[in-house]
């Protein structure tokens, strides 16, 4: 299959087995840049469309002046229950894997000092503090394809990795007895191609159908901890200011197979392992402002500087071949560890509410978010590699593209009862692909709230699509597996909250 412009930031699922120790790239930039739906089950339960409604403990990580809102002190708690499903179809065969994660991905505490003068214009101050899961990376992509005995497989791109880099046997003979640090060794050390008379890598010979597997297992979840403040002026305008500190753990393993069955050459299977392991804090500063004109309309915007993150991270990789009559070989490449910095774009809201008296409301958000102006630099020990950091800021540039992304949702009122149902679109993150980049999500909620006392349940579904392929040459002309992934996400929450 001829692979055009199959974007290789596929919903971070590609890492390319690129042999450099430098693994972050345009698909690492997104990551941590696209965030899905946040919040308590009230308001994941309306698609998240929350920033002009305010008076809910989610607020503080969307639009803190909903803090204003707050006549009384409050505590939630929202635990949760996910199921992703992931789906890899290539060559008419479809794989499909499941995982199942339980998390706590919202915890608030809103202490309002509410002034007992109703004729002051401002009207007290609403201090806060939140932890909300931004992003859920458990997850666990499988597939299966078969290459035809003519078609290139992973062991023609290690080839083609060496000599593309001008490798020498005197090299490679070097990291086979001093340590292996880069792809084409691991390959080279485990007998997967060797050199002509001329210098230059050829493989190991194959000749019949060759079967390809591949496991990507992915956990970790990034989070956010605000610290916020509200407060009202005349109960017509409401401010807020929020520092978010975000910590990120990412882990991923990544088990590649090939095996052949023809007796009449020696290869008869290799694997692949790639182990790695980031973690990262970062800051940002959020500000918002609500303007509720009249009881039935209210107006919301919000904006929220760049996140700049510290991350470090920790790699190994290991090969492992076995050839005809019982030959087995391995190779493992030294560990890695090294430091580095990213800063994410600048994110901008604007939302509206509309009041039907007591019976309920509808909310609608719009946020702006520039993918392509993420930026990677170096940290204080990286070693002063900049041109690697500036090729991946130009491919950040090259892929992404501005994105809006859109949120609906409404709530229905009936005495202590209340029914939700939302929809959201993150939009297209990538500016030109084979795919399209949106994620769609349908929620639904209900609750009840008494006096002091209310608990709120949601259940949000997203699905999104991706194209993968584990490995690609040069020539954009030469065959390559394609892997058409479908990913859903399915998530049950409860909300408990407590008014003082």
């Amino acid at each position: 299959m001829k692979i055009t412009k199959i974007v290789s930031a596929s919903l971070a699922l590609m890492l390319g087995w690129g042999g450099t120790a430098f693994a972050q790239d345009e698909v690492d930039a997104l990551r941590y840049t696209r965030y899905g739906l946040t919040g308590s089950a009230r308001i994941q339960g309306i698609g998240g469309a929350q920033t002009a409604l305010g008076a809910d403990v989610s607020t503080m990580a969307s639009n803190p002046a909903g803090l204003g809102m707050f006549r009384r002190s409050e505590f939630s708690i929202t635990p949760g229950l996910g199921f992703s499903t992931s789906t890899g179809r290539v060559g008419g065969i479809s794989t499909n894997d499941e995982r199942n994660n339980v998390a706590v991905p919202h915890i608030g505490f809103v202490f309002a000092d509410r002034q007992s003068d109703e004729n002051s214009d401002w009207r007290g101050a609403t201090f806060g503090i939140s932890f909300s899961r931004l992003n859920n990376f458990n997850n666990r992509t499988s597939y299966r394809n078969t290459a035809g005995g003519q078609d290139p497989t992973i062991v023609e791109y290690f080839t083609e990795l060496a000599n593309l880099r001008g490798r020498t046997q005197t090299d490679l003979d070097n990291e086979f007895n001093n340590g292996y640090t880069s792809m084409e060794g691991l390959a080279y050390g485990t007998f997967l191609f060797d050199f002509d008379e001329d210098g230059f890598a050829i493989p190991t010979d194959r000749i019949g159908n060759v079967n390809q597997s591949e496991e990507i297992i992915r956990r970790g979840s990034q989070n956010q901890i605000d610290i916020a403040g509200g407060t009202s002026y005349r109960d017509k305008m409401y401010l807020g200011a929020s520092l978010g500190v975000i910590t990120s753990d990412f882990r991923q393993e990544r088990i590649f197979r090939e095996t052949e069955e023809d007796a009449s050459t020696d290869f008869t299977s290799l694997e692949l392992r790639d182990e790695y392991r980031t973690r990262g804090t970062g800051v940002n500063l959020k500000l918002g402002i609500i303007v509720r004109p009249s009881d039935v309309i209210r107006l919301g915007a919000s904006i929220q500087t760049p996140t700049l993150y510290n991350f470090n991270e920790t790699y190994q990789r290991s090969m492992y071949s076995q050839f005809l009559p019982g030959e087995n070989y391995s190779a493992v490449e030294l560990p890695g560890e090294f430091s580095y910095k990213l800063t994410t774009p600048f994110r901008a809201s604007g939302g509206v509410a509309f009041f039907i008296q007591k019976y309920g409301f509808i909310a609608a958000d719009i946020e702006y978010v520039d993918y392509a102006n993420a930026r990677f630099s170096e940290s204080d020990d990286f070693g002063g590699n900049s041109t690697y950091f500036n090729s991946v800021n130009d491919r950040i540039s090259g892929t992404y593209q501005s994105a809006l992304n859109f949120r609906l949702g409404a709530e229905a009122r009936y005495e202590v009862f209340r029914f939700r149902a939302g929809y959201a679109i993150t939009g297209d993150p990538y500016r030109n692909a084979d795919f399209d980049g949106k994620i769609n999500t349908f929620t639904l909620g209900t609750g009840i709230r008494l006096n002091r006392y209310y608990a709120d349940v949601a259940f949000t579904s997203s699905t999104a699509n991706s194209l993968y392929s584990p490995y690609n040459f040069n020539d954009p002309s030469v065959f390559v597996p394609v892997v058409d992934i479908e990913d859903k996400l399915n998530t049950v929450m409860l909300t408990f909250g407590y008014n003082f």
